[in-house]
């Protein structure tokens, strides 16, 4: 019986210490924040009443957290810390605590998220990393970069389709609304239905909506159609699409 128990110490223990490290990589504006980053003359007004966060991905962010209290957050961001403090706002709006890295006021070029990235996955060369972005700046090319460069396999990529294109990407999950990727991050049924039944206006801002009218007007332009009434029609399909079912009349 001893050297039974002996075995089965030596197996759970195995086992656990086995177990990968979990971390997860989310960028700021327009992933987790609220931010109208399309629009920098709004942005900036954002900044002054304050920027909501996208509620979904604080859910699932707990819930992976919760399911895993040994896994490792960090937040990047091209922003400067004078415009604000990204480790305050993730602490204010409910996020898991993580590490916070900010472009500082001298860094111009755009490889400073890329060069933290790697950074990062060289400081945990065994972990499952999971990745957040969203595509109204660089974020898709880099992580395919990424991706590339260090031949990285337990990765998985989440892009949040803040231009509503809904693209198709083999290498990474595209989501208009949280709700589309409770699933595939085993996200709990109760977590899920919290996430699916959030108001309209929390899984989509209005403000995305309003962007995705004026590039149509402006793409239409170049064809000399009803643009306004077009971009209108779009606006509505996308709507209906993305709407909770709870919400449809």
């Amino acid at each position: 019986m001893k050297q039974l128990l002996v075995i089965l110490f030596v197996l759970i223990n195995a086992q656990f210490a086995s177990a990968k490290e979990l971390i997860i990589i989310s960028d700021l504006d327009e992933t987790i924040r609220e931010a109208n980053i399309e629009k920098k003359a709004k942005a900036g007004l954002k900044l002054i009443s304050g920027v909501k966060a996208y509620q979904g991905l604080k859910l699932i962010f707990n819930e992976i957290k919760a399911k895993n209290p040994e896994a490792k957050f960090y937040y990047l961001s091209n922003s400067y810390p004078f415009l604000y403090n990204g480790d305050k706002w993730t602490t204010k709006n409910g996020f898991p605590d993580g590490e916070v890295f900010q472009r500082c006021l001298k860094d111009k070029s755009d490889e400073f998220k890329p060069k933290k990235l790697k950074e990062i996955a060289l400081a945990h060369p065994d972990a499952q990393l999971i990745l957040f972005g969203d595509n109204i700046e660089k974020d898709p090319a880099f992580y395919r970069e990424f991706l590339i460069e260090t031949q990285i396999k337990d990765a998985q990529v989440f892009i949040r389709d803040a231009r509503l294109l809904f693209t198709q990407d083999p290498e990474m999950i595209y989501f208009q609304t949280e709700a589309q990727i409770t699933e595939a991050l085993g996200i709990s049924e109760a977590t899920s239905s919290a996430v699916k039944n959030l108001a309209f206006s929390n899984l989509v801002p209005r403000y995305l909506l309003k962007n995705l009218k004026k590039r149509l007007i402006k793409e239409c332009k170049k064809t000399a159609t009803n643009c306004s009434e077009v971009a209108s029609r779009r606006v509505l399909d996308v709507i209906d699409l993305l709407r909770p079912v709870a919400e449809r009349p």
